[in-house]
């Protein structure tokens, strides 16, 4: 069972993973959320799965509402578009263990990509090996290449199957109405939210630490209401 993490926790993960990739930083989140699950399991998550965990340790860390921002690409400007991490997970349920696809190249059973899969599929140098990676780990029975319009068919009932997994934002522009998309990279998004917390953390002990002479493990003990209050009075 996912557990919170505690900010001793949290500033843990975010000082031995901040230089690594953002699914692998989303796994480390997680892994730490979840003491008990091996790390083989967490990397058998579907994508779906692992961004719905992300969004709701993410709400438990920071608050289920969040921004985000885009460019539109008529005028410039910056859209900024409010979310709740608790309503875009509603709706998730895990994938079926496996999916086919019939058509007259006959019957093709897959399954839908995993996080180890993205992981993997992230060291290839184009998209293209990429994409290939994915197919040739989720396919029952790979093979060098599919038509076409069964690779569409294949693809679109993977997506179908896990539609969290890809979460696509839209509207319209506020400055100019005109229609924008946008991907909304989970891993990278919360891993962006752990690290401008932890730079706020650590510039909140600095200033504690010089005024009071608490120790960092004390301050991380204080409730964020306590430690703003003694923030507050350090700048009068």
């Amino acid at each position: 069972m996912m557990q919170r993490l505690s900010a001793e926790k949290l500033l843990a993960v975010w000082e031995e993973h901040w230089r690594q990739p953002p699914l692998r930083q989303g796994l480390a989140l997680l892994a730490a959320a979840n003491p008990e699950e091996h790390p083989e399991t967490l990397l058998g998550l579907s994508m779906g799965t692992f961004n719905a965990r992300l969004l709701t340790l993410y709400a438990w860390c920071f608050g289920a509402t969040f921004t985000a921002v885009t460019t539109c690409t008529g005028c410039g400007e910056l859209i900024e578009t409010t979310l709740n991490a608790a309503n875009l997970c509603a709706s998730h349920s895990d994938p079926p263990p496996w999916l086919e696809v019939v058509d007259d190249a006959g019957v093709v059973r897959f399954r839908s990509p995993t996080l180890g899969d993205l992981i993997v599929a992230g060291e290839a140098t184009t998209l293209d090996a990429a994409s290939q990676t994915i197919l040739a780990r989720c396919l029952e029975t790979p093979t060098r290449s599919l038509p076409p319009a069964t690779l569409a068919a294949v693809t679109g009932a993977m997506e179908q199957a896990d539609p969290l997994a890809a979460i696509e934002l839209d509207g319209a522009c506020p400055h100019c109405a005109q229609p924008w998309s946008a991907a909304l990279d989970v891993a990278a998004f919360v891993w962006r939210q752990v690290h401008q917390w932890a730079q706020r953390t650590l510039q909140e002990i600095h200033l504690l630490a010089r005024a009071y002479g608490w120790s960092e493990d004390a301050i991380l003990r204080l409730s964020p209401g306590r430690r703003q209050a003694y923030l507050q009075m350090i700048y009068g």
